[in-house]
């Protein structure tokens, strides 16, 4: 009796729902991620990916003719909080199953919920889902600006926050068992079929690929800012700035005032979906590079130029509308009263494509690494994002004149309303705030002066060397060895193989450091980054020539006291096993050395995938020199190499992690230390200079 006086008194159907629609977004993240990593560690497809399967639970509903149990429903949202709960404390090939069941929970709960609630008060309940979803929208943003990119809530230190949201869901899930009996469809008894539902089958699942396509998107970018930040270089606190004030608008409005929708006309509604779709592909092709187009290598692409940001900033500020969508293709289903049956077929067909779209938007970027259709996904996440669009629009042009019939609140019920109102304004304040203060630069003050120390490292898009993610690992090593400047290679994190999040936004923020993050993502190269202790200075990424992995460096200058150091970090394609690939690989190298060529205090660093006494590590070292050769012959006692290192190469002859610099620096070189573990793939490679001999 106590517990259900409890539920009474704090439950919110909104809240609830936020909640749920918050733990999808961070289940099927982690949940992607996972696969992708367990895929990562042979670079190639595995058993693991037998897991997407999960993605495809929906098909479950198939096999109830007349209703759907409350009592399952309620199982489902427990099953999902526990799983929630559970996976920051397992590894990989565990988590995969922990948010593989959270993931299919939902995809079966949502329809299962639908169909439950289409009832007479489909007006309202259709409200309540359209806030939902922008209310667990702006929570993952708030947690993810906090959090710089990582979702605070699963961090060693915050996860008492998700415990909180995980206790409350599970026991107000409970009241659900009341209110589906509430909403039992009157119209649609036991054992009988809507009449017209045979008719609007077609519909039906039309309107369930539009609601899809909204998660879609939303998992995609729009729950991880730092996703759109990384595509078009961006401004990241006017991006989340952007963002939390229009999601709250959307609340504010369909909360406050819901019967202002109802002067949405269809035409309008489907401009805006239209005008969207097109920004959003904008804002991904017009920050691509049409490397097919390219004549002349090393390349060097324009300037973001103010229309590009221009498109940017329209596309966030027209974003609400997948909100307005998701509201007003709820209310379309709930006029079909599917039964459970047809909304399992329905939802079938839109868990497929939520699998293809997402195997689509993982291939795009390790397309080399697929057999076969490999290829075929080249340059072509803009492609991925209009797909999704067109789906999103499709539903407006086979529906009949959709519209909202929402009534106006009361002023009792406005005033109630504003008070829970408040709540949302705080979490998008937070959000801002937040955001603000993280961006504000704090830099470590640079080491031991007269020294400058240099750390190049390959962290495997944030992964340990068994396949984990590993950005606390990671972390630590940088932070051991408190290097001046740093070059990663593979940390173009941003996208959803890697869980939307940002490695060098969190290591900038985390520990202090001026950073450059090099090629945006949306070029599909390898992710390269600079950080430094002293203030980057005209910093720009160039691409070098191809067969298949594309390849780039940034080229940067740093100045310490009097000294201005040309500074370069790249990751050259993986080609062992090709001889046309070693021989794109031995052109690609020529491209940096032409710029680098002539250029003093050259500090070249990476994974250049190439050994001592190949072909091009000479041509590297006619022109440059190798540090750890200097220190070897210079200062023997100062050439490192830890016993404990992965990978099966012999350190230093099989090494492919190289420091280069130029005649004016060999001579002041004094240590270098191979180092790091196994918390990633790769060495981080650690080397010294004094900067009172230059």
């Amino acid at each position: 009796m106590a517990l259900d006086k409890f539920i009474k008194k704090y439950y919110s159907e909104i809240v609830l729902l936020g909640i749920l629609f918050l733990f999808f977004f961070q289940h099927l993240t982690d949940f992607v991620e996972s696969i992708y990593l367990l895929n990562l560690i042979e670079t190639d497809i595995n058993e693991s990916i037998a897991a997407i399967l999960f993605l495809l639970a929906p098909i479950v509903l198939i096999a109830f003719k007349d209703d759907f149990p409350d009592k399952i429903s309620v199982l489902l949202v427990e099953i999902m909080v526990v799983s929630r709960i559970l996976y920051p404390f397992f590894d990989t090939q565990i988590k995969v199953i922990l948010t593989g069941l959270g993931t299919g929970c939902f995809l079966i709960f949502l329809p299962a919920y639908l169909q439950k609630t289409a009832s007479s008060k489909r007006e309202k309940n259709a409200l309540t889902l359209g806030i939902a979803l922008a209310a667990g929208l702006i929570l993952s943003i708030l947690f993810r600006t906090l959090g710089s990119s990582i979702d605070l809530t699963l961090s060693f230190w915050f996860q008492w926050i998700g415990w909180i949201l995980a206790a409350y869901s599970s026991i107000m899930a409970l009241d659900l068992l009341r209110l589906e009996k509430e909403n039992k469809i009157s119209a649609n008894p036991k054992n009988k079929i809507n009449e017209g539902e045979k008719k609007t089958k077609s519909r039906l699942s039309v309107l369930c690929l539009g609601l899809t396509s909204v998660l879609i998107l939303c998992y995609f970018a729009f729950s991880s800012p730092t996703v759109i930040a990384r595509w078009s270089e961006g401004n990241i606190v006017a991006i989340t700035t952007v963002l939390a004030l229009v999601f709250t608008i959307f609340i504010a409005v369909a909360y406050l005032k819901p019967h202002f929708f109802n002067k949405l006309p269809p035409i309008v509604v489907l401009l805006w979906n239209g005008a969207f779709v097109l920004t959003l592909v904008l804002t991904i092709g017009l920050n691509q590079i049409p490397f097919a187009l390219v004549s002349t290598y090393p390349y060097f692409p324009p300037e973001t130029t103010v229309f590009n940001l221009g498109v940017l900033y329209a596309m966030l500020l027209l974003s609400p509308i997948i909100l307005v969508d998701f509201t007003l293709l709820v209310q379309e289903l709930f006029k079909k009263k599917p039964s459970i049956r047809n909304m399992g077929r329905s939802f079938s067909l839109s868990a497929l494509f939520i699998l293809v779209i997402i195997l689509s938007a993982v291939f795009v970027p390790v397309w080399d690494y697929i057999p076969v259709i490999g290829p075929l996904f080249k340059d072509m996440i803009w492609f991925v994002f209009l797909i999704s669009g067109i789906v999103l629009i499709l539903p407006f042009l086979v529906v009949k004149k959709p519209f909202f019939t929402f009534p106006s609140s009361s002023l009792e019920d406005l005033a109630l309303r504003i008070k829970k109102f408040s709540i949302i304004l705080i979490i998008m304040l937070g959000t801002i705030v937040g955001g603000i203060i993280l961006e504000i630069p704090f830099v470590q003050p640079p080491g031991k002066d007269g020294t400058l120390s240099i750390l190049t490292y390959n962290i495997q898009q944030g992964a340990s060397d068994g396949g984990s993610v590993n950005f606390e690992g990671q972390c630590a090593v940088i932070q051991n060895l408190n290097p001046d400047i740093i070059g990663l290679q593979e940390s173009d994190t941003a996208r959803i193989a890697n869980g939307n999040t940002d490695f060098v936004r969190y290591i900038s923020n985390t520990i202090g450091y001026y950073s450059y993050y090099g090629p945006k993502t949306v070029t599909n190269t390898f992710g390269i980054a600079l950080l430094s202790k002293y203030p980057i200075h005209h910093a720009r990424t160039f691409y070098m020539k191809c067969v298949g992995e594309q390849t780039a460096t940034i080229w940067a200058q740093i100045t310490v006291g009097t000294t201005t150091f040309n500074v370069f970090v790249t990751h050259l394609g993986n080609y062992e096993n090709s001889s046309e690939g070693d021989t794109t690989q031995l052109v690609q190298q020529q491209n940096i050395l032409t710029i680098t060529e002539g250029k003093e205090n050259v500090l070249l660093m990476g994974d250049f995938n190439f050994e001592p006494r190949t072909e091009q590590y000479n041509i590297t070292v006619a022109q440059l020199y190798d540090a750890w050769e200097i220190v070897l012959a210079t200062h023997p006692a100062n050439a490192i190499v830890d016993s404990n290192l992965p990978g099966e190469r012999e350190i230093p002859t099989e090494r492919i992690d190289h420091i280069f610099v130029s005649s004016h620096l060999n001579s002041s070189l004094t240590s270098i230390h191979y180092t790091g573990g196994h918390e990633s793939d790769h060495p981080a490679l650690f080397a010294t200079i004094s900067t009172t001999s230059i």
